[in-house]
């Protein structure tokens, strides 16, 4: 069986008599960075899941980053709603309620394998796991898979729940795989040699590589050097003044987005193995699988690579896919084109393993009929705040998130190309054109919406503490954050 052929898909409608006594196993499966645009070819295992399974056309991130993404998918709620959302302090309190804890105390076992980074325990995420395994730094699936189907094979009969994460086609786009160029073989250009570095990607603006713009660092609370996104500010004053440029063609940005592809590609076949492994074992037929993302990534869209520039489709889009036994009959195969969110991944979760979830949790099970938002709100990192509804987007721009004075700044401030964007999903799928000014009355309505929800959702200025592991500390000193 080839591995990429998921022949375990024929069978997942028979459950055993054991098994269907039992809740189901589920597996959250995180791949980091990847875009919810991706063509079949980029990701075959994803594609093959979707056709026995439920695939969410309109699926989102509840922002632009992994921090913040993952805090809102591991416990179905905002960011704001968790702690002060301040990218320089933001860690996941120890009073938030998380996914696993949940699980736990319906006898689940619960186990995370993450590739490091912002998803390291020391940032709270390993809260109500039995295991969390975090020791690589920006790893890939090559190395959190093996590590989860060791755990599985010394369980017991009792349920599981696996966090798989790995970062195989996250920034810089230059992570080992089976392949050297799975897409783009015959480009012939020098872009691979002058975005070796594994932050070139951030000296990248509107289509010019500057190899001398600074990399600046702050350090975040935890103690990690991580890179400023303040700098896709800062850059495009750089750009007006500095003659140092190296101009990209339409040739190299393609070849860039395709290392970006090789890598979604390397994470959907280490994905492929992973599951024909646990149907290997007989562990698969009566689980629920959903693959999904935190992120995109800008891929050049708006001028920039990476994604904590802009807090659009092309870095909150994910893909969004559920397989397995708790699937409905009626649902396998199928498509839903209503908008889903980060924060419905803990309901669905929860309802599937037969558990009950905390009060006030703002998604949806996805497995049922519930209806559908007719708008989600995004929280960015670069002083955004999002209502994405099915045509239009509307963005504040220029507040921070944590300021105390955020929902007056909200409610009071001219509505101006100043402070807000408009996006027309339909005529400009981009989002690259400001249409504020000739559809005002939508985004005043989007702006209304902004209001309502902020004041229907408690919120938290409670900051983490840093780690005390001296270790640790000195790893994140040496590596920062992209």
């Amino acid at each position: 069986m080839s591995l990429l052929s998921l022949a375990l898909l024929a069978g997942c409608g028979q459950v055993t008599e054991l098994a269907a006594e039992r809740p189901p196993n589920l597996v959250l499966i995180s791949i980091d960075g990847l875009r919810g645009d991706r063509g079949d070819e980029v990701t075959p295992t994803l594609a093959r899941l979707a056709g026995d399974g439920l695939r969410y056309e309109r699926a989102y991130s509840q922002s632009n980053e992994s921090l913040f993404s993952h805090a809102a998918m591991l416990t179905g709620r905002h960011v704001s709603e968790l702690g002060a959302p301040d990218y320089r302090s933001f860690t996941l309190v120890d009073d938030a309620m998380t996914l696993a804890e949940i699980l736990g105390l319906y006898g689940y076992a619960t186990a995370g394998f993450v590739a490091g980074g912002h998803v390291k325990g020391a940032y709270g995420f390993d809260q109500g796991f039995s295991v969390y395994q975090d020791s690589h730094d920006f790893g890939a699936f090559f190395h959190t898979a093996p590590e989860a189907l060791d755990w599985v094979d010394e369980r017991s009969r009792e349920p599981y729940f696996i966090f798989l994460h790995g970062y195989d086609c996250h920034r810089p786009y230059l992570h080992a795989g089976p392949w050297h160029h799975a897409f783009g073989a015959d480009y012939d250009g020098s872009v691979d040699a002058l975005m070796s570095g594994g932050r070139s990607a951030e000296q990248v603006y509107d289509g010019v590589f500057y190899p001398d713009f600074p990399i600046e660092h702050f350090t975040h609370e935890v103690g990690d050097p991580i890179v400023d996104p303040g700098g896709y500010l800062r850059i495009a004053d750089w750009a007006r003044r500095s003659d140092e440029g190296v101009p990209l063609s339409e040739a190299d940005i393609a070849h860039l987005r395709d290392h970006y592809d090789g890598g979604a590609l390397a994470a959907d076949l280490q994905v492929g193995r992973f599951l024909e492994a646990l149907d290997a074992r007989g562990l698969l037929e009566n689980t629920l699988v959903i693959a999904t993302s935190d992120h995109g990534e800008d891929l050049h869209d708006h001028g920039f690579f990476n994604h904590r520039a802009v807090l659009r489709d092309s870095t909150t889009r994910v893909p969004l896919v559920l397989w397995g036994a708790p699937v409905p009959e009626s649902a396998r195969g199928t498509s839903r084109a209503g908008l889903a969110q980060a924060v419905d991944l803990v309901p669905t979760l929860l309802a599937a393993a037969g558990a009950q979830a905390p009060a006030g949790l703002p998604g949806r099970d996805l497995l049922s009929d519930a209806e559908a938002p007719s708008v989600i709100f995004q929280e960015g990192i670069l002083d955004q705040f999002a209502a994405r509804g099915g045509r239009w987007r509307l963005v504040l721009r220029g507040v921070p998130l944590a300021f105390e004075g955020f929902d007056a700044a909200l409610a009071l401030a001219p509505m101006t190309p100043e402070w807000f964007a408009l996006y027309d999903l339909e005529s400009d799928p981009l989002e690259r054109e400001n249409a504020l000014a000739g559809h005002l009355e939508e985004a005043e309505a989007l702006r209304a919406a902004m209001i309502a929800w902020r004041a229907g959702r408690d919120r938290s200025d409670q900051r983490g503490a840093p780690p005390e592991d001296p270790a640790l500390r000195e790893l994140l000193r040496s590596r920062g954050y992209w």
